[in-house]
């Protein structure tokens, strides 16, 4: 063999390690993966979903699909259930993001003012355990607590000598408790985000505040309130979708009930689904759950834009 050929032959498998070295090589090896776990996983199940929506179809025999168009939209848009579910879903969402801001931002000021301390490290972190356990399991604590007999919640109520509630008996007392859990879960996510926008303003504008002789409620309007706004609305448009998601915890609670009082958008997908096999019906229901959730979100994220932008 010529000494060129064989220097050739040799310098063989340094060529195909520099091809494996290529950036374009590798910058689509990394990518490649989630671009899979997307298609598969994402687009491709709401695609389909899409077109399920479109047709006529039961869960037993998704090979006979008769394509009606959008007949599954007019349903839900005249069914009774459905509207009583967008209701619930509202009120939920409403209720519990406005109280989750309040008592945030409450608890957010008082860990502000006790930073100084060396146990408030600690506290915090207690008072963030509730976001860090899961919905079902949060459902299943909840389950037990308002139980009307054996609950620890009626136990104390007859303690002081008060009439024991129908926690999930009642429709009132059962969106209260739905509101109540869902606060009671997520405040701690208000809290963590208005304590870092509390944190982020500079000492020398409260120091000028009360030079100026600014009381603490002038503080708060004119000088709290404007910084954290921005970081209140990304908690708010986070707990939307969160709140459009919710399920598990009305799932083992209360199912939808008493009637149809904690009716949520998507306990009556999984419903039409899994239960009456209308995975038609069901598909339309969790699209126009998307499409409400891209609608509200943009709304959203636009005022927070306008905001920071003022």
């Amino acid at each position: 063999m010529q000494p060129a050929a064989l220097a050739y032959s040799q310098d063989l498998p340094w060529r195909r390690l520099a091809f494996l070295r290529n950036d374009r090589l590798q910058q689509t090896a990394f990518i490649l993966p989630t671009c899979l776990f997307l298609l598969f996983l994402t687009i491709y199940p709401f695609v389909y979903s899409v077109y399920l929506s479109l047709h006529q179809v039961k869960l037993t025999t998704l090979q006979r699909a008769v394509f009606t168009g959008f007949d599954n939209y007019l349903f839900l848009l005249h069914d009774g259930l459905f509207l009583r579910a967008l209701l619930n879903t509202a009120i939920l969402g409403v209720s519990s993001i406005s109280l989750e801001i309040v008592i945030g931002f409450t608890a957010a000021k008082v860990f502000y003012e006790l930073s100084h301390l060396r146990w408030v490290g600690a506290l915090r972190s207690l008072y963030l355990m509730p976001m860090m356990v899961t919905p079902l399991i949060v459902g299943m604590i909840f389950a037990y607590l308002f139980n009307p007999t054996l609950g620890v919640v009626n136990y104390v109520i007859q303690l002081v000598g008060l009439t024991p509630v129908s926690w999930f008996g009642e429709p009132v007392t059962a969106m209260v408790s739905m509101v109540l859990i869902n606060v009671w879960q997520w405040s701690p996510f208000m809290m963590l985000l208005c304590l870092a926008a509390l944190t982020s303003i500079r000492t020398d504008l409260y120091e000028a505040a009360r030079v100026d002789g600014a009381r603490w409620h002038h503080i708060l309007w004119s000088l709290e309130v404007p910084s954290i706004l921005n970081v209140v609305l990304l908690g708010v448009i986070l707990r939307i979708i969160d709140v459009l998601r919710f399920f598990d915890v009305i799932y083992v609670t209360t199912r939808g009930g008493p009637g149809d009082a904690t009716m949520v958008v998507t306990l009556y997908a999984y419903q039409q689904d899994f239960q009456y096999f209308q995975i038609g019906v069901g598909s339309a229901a969790a699209v126009l759950i998307l499409v409400i959730s891209i609608v509200i979100t943009t709304f959203a994220v636009r005022l927070l834009r306008s905001v920071e932008n003022a």
